[in-house]
């Protein structure tokens, strides 16, 4: 089995000055006995700024897929 993704497309805002969140679509590709499947997949991730730490990863969301082959 193997897997890989392509066309990364990141979207990214910041809610305040201690709280970012970015979204990343992607296609994703899995192929197992020559038989592929792609997904379309979107992860939303929050981030939260921790003073004399920097910014750090506060919550990493599967928001969905679209499907197609």
């Amino acid at each position: 089995m193997k897997s890989f993704m392509v066309g990364l497309k990141p979207f990214e805002y910041q809610n305040s000055k201690t709280e970012a969140e970015s979204f990343n679509e992607f296609k994703l590709t899995t192929e197992f006995n020559n038989v592929a499947a792609t997904d379309t997949v979107i992860v939303k991730t929050s981030l939260i700024f921790v003073k004399e730490q920097g910014w750090k990863v506060d919550d990493v969301e599967f928001i969905g897929q679209l499907t197609g082959h």
